[in-house]
């Protein structure tokens, strides 16, 4: 008789701490006491097999986290937490603790990277400030299961095509986003959440918006790209028609009037960047002023689209206001910064909060993407990579100015005659 003994093991499943307080990722991570830093460093430490037990805290990430399939990440445990003790947890909960680093484990990014990637389990967790131009802003659930959090303040925007997806997240391979909310993410497809193969089980999804409402042409066959702000579809691109959308030309000059209709271009060369710039009697094509919201003045506008009244500005600027993300200091009028471009401001330094500071990298959180286009005056172009002026259909005209957080207004009583940049906005439907 030969006797066979077949062996077989199983990998214990490795539990690793970590905590927002602890001063780096030297600790073994075998208890809160000598709890990792990182978050990474303790998936890293997992091992492909265990548990991850985060404290409440903000855990700032600078790449995409990558969860594999034998790992589960979970959060919420409290601050008083010692020993091994998992027993001190609470979930995300109510939105007034969302943004409470001491009742939530809040996973953030900088808006350029995906917060992370799920292959296994995240679970009681705050997701923000994630950014993809693919899939996934917020998390790519690939095969694994996020639940129990929060995914808020992520976008999917790809600038050139519009063909990012799931602004909050996005499932395939059978993952699954169980009793999670989604709220204020934005994507080109699929706003709050995208996919192609898995489950969505018992979640809350509201106040997620479009990226953008597709595109417009002008008279002259110029196409703009849009951005959805709230519920207003706003050009994201300076207009640079010559023309009506009746077809009458917009005569161009080297003067400057206050009763015939002109246009200005700075260069040809940047014509795309900084769009032409109007006098007034050019913008309102005839038209009455208005202050209505919607102003009822199409002007200079393509068909389908208007002049904004200076009540449609400020609807604009109230609504970038009130969401987080994009003020700058918390301040709900520093919102300068989140609507100017990443680049042609090219005075440098000064105020965090203002355009030119760190542009490349901090600014146009919204995508509505405003350039130092200056303006047109009596006899030449003042300001460029300074400033930027848009018309509004009556009262005001709408001044960034590249150290100052605030997008100022101003009457235009006495300015009639020079040239000022143009976004339109389009009619609701």
């Amino acid at each position: 008789m030969i006797l066979l003994a077949v062996w077989g093991s199983v990998s214990a499943q490795t539990s690793v701490f970590v905590s927002a307080s602890a001063s780096n990722d030297n600790g073994d991570g075998t208890t809160w006491e000598t709890a990792k830093k990182t978050i990474a460093a303790g998936i890293a430490a997992a091992g492909g097999n265990g548990t991850v037990f985060v404290k409440a805290g903000n855990y700032a990430t600078t790449a995409e986290l990558t969860i594999p399939a034998g790992v589960t990440v979970m959060g919420g445990y409290q601050q008083s937490s010692t020993g091994t003790d998992t027993s001190l947890r609470r979930l995300p909960g109510i939105n007034s603790n969302w943004g409470n680093t001491s009742w939530c484990t809040i996973i953030s990014g900088a808006g350029n990277h995906r917060i992370a990637t799920v292959n296994g389990t995240l679970d009681g967790c705050v997701v923000r400030y994630g950014f993809t131009n693919t899939m996934g802003g917020g998390l790519l659930i690939d095969g694994g299961t996020a639940r129990y959090c929060v995914l808020m303040w992520n976008d999917a925007i790809h600038d050139d095509d519009g063909t990012a997806e799931g602004g909050g997240a996005y499932i395939r391979n059978n993952g699954t986003l169980l009793n999670c909310v989604v709220t204020e993410c934005r994507g080109d497809n699929g706003s709050a959440v995208s996919g192609e193969d898995g489950s969505l089980v018992n979640n809350t999804i509201t106040r997620n918006w479009p990226s953008q409402c597709g595109t417009v042409t002008d008279y002259d066959g110029n196409t703009y790209h849009t951005v959805q702000i709230g519920s207003q579809c706003w050009m994201k691109e300076n207009l640079r028609t010559t023309h009506y959308s009746d077809g009458t030309a917009i005569p161009t000059t080297s003067g400057y009037s206050t009763t015939v209709a002109y246009h200005y271009q700075y260069s040809s060369a940047n014509v795309v960047t900084y769009g032409l710039h109007y006098n007034r009697p050019a913008l309102m094509h005839g038209a009455a002023s208005s202050n209505a919201n919607p102003s009822g003045v199409q002007g200079v506008c393509p068909d389908g689209w208007h002049v904004p009244s200076n009540a449609e500005w400020n609807q604009l600027i109230s609504f970038v206001g009130s969401i987080p993300r994009y003020r700058c200091g918390n301040n709900s009028t520093s919102v300068a910064k989140a609507l100017s471009a990443k680049n042609t401001w090219t005075y440098t330094g000064g105020s965090e909060c203002a355009p030119k500071y760190n542009a490349a990298t901090l600014n146009d959180k919204t995508r509505f993407s405003a350039c130092a286009a200056g303006y047109r005056g009596s006899s030449s172009f003042v300001s460029v990579g300074n400033y930027l002026y848009f018309w509004t259909s009556a009262g005001y005209y709408r001044y960034v100015y590249d150290c100052d957080p605030d997008v100022k207004q101003y009457t235009f009583s006495d300015s009639n005659y020079n040239g000022y940049s143009v976004r339109c906005v389009k009619d609701p439907e």
